[in-house]
């Protein structure tokens, strides 16, 4: 059955779960493939985990097929194992760069340094790749979890676990890419955020996919941030902590004791996420 659904697509061989790709977009599909396994194998490893998955990696024609989320560019998952990836770049990439005159120059000039094309443009694709292996942990999340007295914590948790275990891998497989992961969330967390709609986690919670692009672009930037300081500080045993954390959480406990348990059982800057929001310090 699973073929017969995917029976317009390629399937790339020689990997730890099944890829489909379009037609045409091999050359790039393997690159992704490449770090999907990698990024596999490393979150199976850490988190003690053998989490089903298979990556669908397309091209704009199959992406309406296939995909749930309606814009072409943004990895995402569509059910418990399928994770969406775009095989080609897309326009989205270039409509989410902050606004070079709107940063400080030292900023501005490590956005161009990082994402910098030969024409003088700033790409962010390379980052908006890195973006799959995130979708990847959610789906790790939801096997995980998907036990009838399971109480999600806060979709900011699992957001910042995403990023944390995203993070990791880039610390310890691909340390020499890791300014592509770090260098435009702190862009725009450079930018603030009083021109924006919403800013607290609580309308995170509520509002969630509901939120504008750019708004929700500055939550996970500003997570990605908290991420790399949770890291930082607690290695490791911070990702597999938080992971504990998420997947036997079987209450719903306020703020005040979420903060406790992510201070105790994850790290500190765990908890400066929830106690100091959106003015994180760490």
């Amino acid at each position: 059955m699973t073929a017969d659904k995917y029976s317009t697509l390629n399937e790339l061989t020689g990997y730890s779960f099944p890829i489909y790709v379009s037609p045409g977009i091999e050359s790039r599909a393997q690159a992704i493939a490449s770090r999907c396994e990698r990024a596999y194998r490393f979150f199976n490893k850490t988190l003690n985990r053998n989490t089903e998955i298979r990556a669908l990696i397309l091209a704009p024609e199959h992406w309406i097929k296939f995909a749930s989320y309606p814009i072409f560019g943004m990895p995402h998952y569509v059910d418990m194992r399928t994770l969406v990836v775009a095989g080609q770049e897309s326009e989205m990439w270039g409509m989410i760069v902050p606004p070079m005159e709107y940063l400080p120059p030292d900023m501005a000039q490590t956005l161009r340094k990082v994402y910098g094309k030969a024409d003088g443009s700033v790409n962010v694709a390379s980052f908006m790749d890195l973006l799959a292996l995130h979708e990847m942990l959610h789906l790790f999340i939801n096997q995980a979890t998907d036990t009838v007295d399971f109480h999600l914590p806060r979709r900011w948790v699992v957001e910042l676990f995403c990023n944390l275990g995203l993070h990791a891998y880039m610390e310890t497989e691909e340390t020499t890419e890791l300014e592509i992961l770090t260098t435009y969330p702190q862009a725009i967390v450079t930018l603030g955020y009083k021109h924006l709609t919403h800013k607290t986690l609580d309308d995170f919670e509520q509002l969630y996919g509901g939120i504008e692009p750019p708004n929700f672009a500055w939550y996970q930037c500003q997570l990605h941030v908290a991420a790399r300081h949770i890291y930082d500080a607690g290695g490791i045993e911070s990702v597999q902590a938080m992971f504990r954390t998420i997947v036997q959480s079987k209450d719903n406990v306020s703020d005040e004791r979420l903060a406790v348990e992510l201070r105790d059982d994850v790290h500190p800057n765990a908890a400066t996420v929830l106690t100091m929001w959106p003015d994180l310090k760490f």
